[in-house]
C-alpha cells in the first residue's frame, strides 16, 4: 500500500503548489537595486537583492538576466529568466531553493540547478536538479551532476495520523 501511495506523494510535492492557477500570461514585474540594459542584445541584467513576481510565482536571487524579443512595435516580450546565486522560488504553500535557475517563458518551464531543496507543507525533497513544466503540471527530480554521477534524491513526508 505504502508503495503504491509514494509516486502520488513524490509527484504532489515536486509539482508546484498552485501550478493549476498560474497564469504564465501575467505581467512579469521585477525590482532590483541596478539594471544594465544592453538593447542590441535583447537582453537586461538586474542585480542587487532582484525579485521577479508573476502571478502567483515570486523568484527571488542575486542576479537575473531577462532575454526578450522585440513585437513589431519595438516593445520587450520576456522570453527567458536566468536567475544566478541564492535563487528561492515561492508560489503558494511551495518554497524552493537552489544555486541557479532558469524559467523559460514561453514553454512554461522552470529548472532549478545546484543544491535545490524544495519544502511545501512540511514535506521536502533534496537533489541537484528539478525540472517542472507548468503545462502538464509534472516535474523530474534529479540529484546526479557531473560531480556526483550517483548522487540520490532524498525526501521526507510527513504520514497523516492513524484515525481510531
Amino acid at each position: 500500500m505504502i508503495r503504491s501511495l509514494m509516486p502520488a506523494l513524490l509527484l504532489a510535492l515536486a509539482a508546484p503548489a498552485s501550478a493549476q492557477s498560474f497564469d504564465s500570461n501575467a505581467p512579469v514585474d521585477i525590482d532590483a537595486a541596478r539594471m544594465d540594459l544592453a538593447d542590441d542584445a535583447n537582453e537586461a541584467v538586474f542585480s542587487g537583492n532582484v525579485v521577479i513576481r508573476q502571478g502567483s510565482l515570486t523568484l527571488i536571487a542575486d542576479r537575473v538576466r531577462v532575454s526578450y524579443l522585440k513585437d513589431a512595435q519595438g516593445n520587450p516580450k520576456v522570453q527567458r529568466l536566468d536567475a544566478l546565486g541564492n535563487v528561492r522560488i515561492s508560489q503558494a504553500t511551495m518554497r524552493a531553493t537552489a544555486r541557479t535557475g532558469y524559467y523559460d517563458v514561453n514553454n512554461r518551464l522552470i529548472t532549478l540547478v545546484g543544491a535545490v531543496k524544495m519544502d511545501r507543507g512540511g514535506d521536502t525533497l533534496k537533489g541537484e536538479r528539478v525540472v517542472w513544466n507548468l503545462n502538464s503540471r509534472t516535474s523530474s527530480f534529479d540529484a546526479r551532476s557531473a560531480s556526483n554521477p550517483g548522487g540520490r534524491v532524498s525526501g521526507r513526508f510527513t504520514v497523516e495520523p492513524k484515525r481510531n
